[in-house]
């Protein structure tokens, strides 16, 4: 494994305002992360990477994810890149215990931590459930950061493994769901809040609602994921105060007529994507 930096120190850091925002995943569901940013921060630059050729995320041994993050880490660095956003649940599973990291909260944004502290500051909520990818909930990071700071929290977690794939085939319609939210969403009935822990769903939120007939309030993660990056930036005074003319760039590990048609429905527009194989 390369050695990873993003700077040698944080002073290399500030002032450079003018640098991009890198953005990863498995696939489409950092589109969702990446949608949120721009409209929170419409003055930055982003560089997406989505690893599309090694998706799902969730199946994936802790060594092969460590193997994957690293190496895409090492690739926004290379495009200069003044934060880094992890937008991918499986992924922030194994990020603080990559190797050679130089982690530091000001520098890598993970997608679990800042959700945790938002529900654990709204409390109201006392019965949540949460879904994911296997390797997300199996992780039981979502469970026992919750518990951490709200003890008196009932929570339900479940791994469900077939929605990610279903939402980057485009199978998002009511009708093909619902035997599949029949069958994950047992026993969430008394649940106050969802919180869809993987970045993939943002997309099926509203069929989720329905389904409970919206008597379950369903987290919107990319707001909250957003809000952080800004006043993570805005810390450093690292936001940019005038619009970047260079455009966003988007790099794929492979190419699909599927993805770039569902990555329109993310983003409202056409996007020019490269491959790169890392």
């Amino acid at each position: 494994m390369s050695k990873l930096s993003l700077g040698s120190n944080k002073n290399t850091i500030i002032g450079r305002s003018s640098q991009p925002i890198g953005v990863f995943d498995s696939g489409l569901g950092g589109l969702s992360i990446l949608k949120a940013l721009k409209d929170k921060l419409p003055n930055e630059r982003f560089v997406y990477y989505g690893d599309t050729a090694h998706l799902p995320y969730g199946d994936k041994s802790e060594n092969t994810l460590k193997e994957y993050v690293s190496s895409i880490i090492s690739f926004l660095n290379q495009q200069n890149c003044k934060l880094i956003v992890v937008a991918c649940n499986s992924a922030a599973t194994v990020i603080h215990r990559l190797e050679n990291l130089p982690f530091v909260d000001d520098q890598i944004i993970e997608v679990i931590s800042p959700i945790v502290a938002s529900v654990a500051e709204q409390k109201k909520y006392q019965r949540i459930g949460v879904i994911g990818t296997r390797k997300t909930i199996g992780s039981g990071m979502f469970d026992q950061k919750l518990s951490q700071l709200n003890p008196m929290l009932k929570i339900i977690a479940r791994a469900t493994p077939l929605l990610a794939p279903m939402i980057e085939d485009g199978f998002v319609e009511e009708d093909v769901l619902l035997p599949i939210f029949k069958r994950y969403f047992k026993g969430f009935e008394n649940c106050e809040l969802l919180i869809p822990a993987c970045t993939h769903y943002p997309i099926i939120y509203n069929q989720i609602e329905r389904y409970f007939d919206n008597g379950l309030k369903v987290l919107h993660t990319p707001k909250i994921i957003a809000k952080k990056v800004s006043q993570v930036l805005a810390n450093q005074q690292l936001i940019n105060p005038e619009k970047n003319d260079k455009q966003d760039s988007f790099y794929l590990s492979d190419i699909t007529d599927d993805f770039l048609r569902e990555a329109k429905l993310f983003l409202g527009s056409d996007v020019s994507f490269s491959l790169v194989s890392l």
